[in-house]
């Protein structure tokens, strides 16, 4: 008679499943893993010295973490009053809504997973204030004030 523990038996079968959607983006891609009712789960594939946009959303929640490689995000009130932060891996950063950031990959690159918030409809939530590949469309004074 043979027994089966959980080192032996064969366990769940599990399926690896390409990722939901990628999207190209300048500073390198966007993986979308999972869709839920309330939220989207992405891994941004950020380029050796590439960054995103400095931002910030007025209803989305975000949830990052370091996975792999290198990377700083800056985080503030506005974009006079950045704190430049490194980024640890395993260690999960949130921000509310509201809140300018920006995440910056160093000479590896990085892998940030995303945990968001998600609005009715996937409406876009995002305004962006600077932009080194030239998505800028208005300036924000509630984000520039030095205030």
């Amino acid at each position: 008679m043979t027994v089966e523990s959980a080192l032996t038996s064969p366990g769940p079968s599990v399926l690896a499943e390409p990722c939901l959607e990628r999207i190209a983006k300048p500073w390198g891609e966007e993986l979308i893993l999972n869709r839920g009712a309330y939220s989207v789960v992405k891994m941004l594939r950020i380029r050796p010295h590439c960054r995103l946009s400095l931002q910030y959303h007025r209803h989305k929640h975000e949830s990052l973490m370091l996975l792999n490689g290198g990377a700083v995000l800056s985080l503030g009130a506005n974009a006079l009053r950045l704190r430049r932060e490194p980024m640890v891996a395993g260690i999960r950063r949130d921000i509310r809504a509201g809140t300018l950031h920006r995440l910056s990959a160093g000479v590896s690159g990085a892998d940030i997973l995303e945990v968001a918030s998600r609005l009715p409809g996937d409406i876009e939530d995002i305004v962006r204030l600077a932009d080194d590949y030239g998505r800028v469309a208005i300036a924000d004074s509630f984000a520039l004030s030095t205030d």
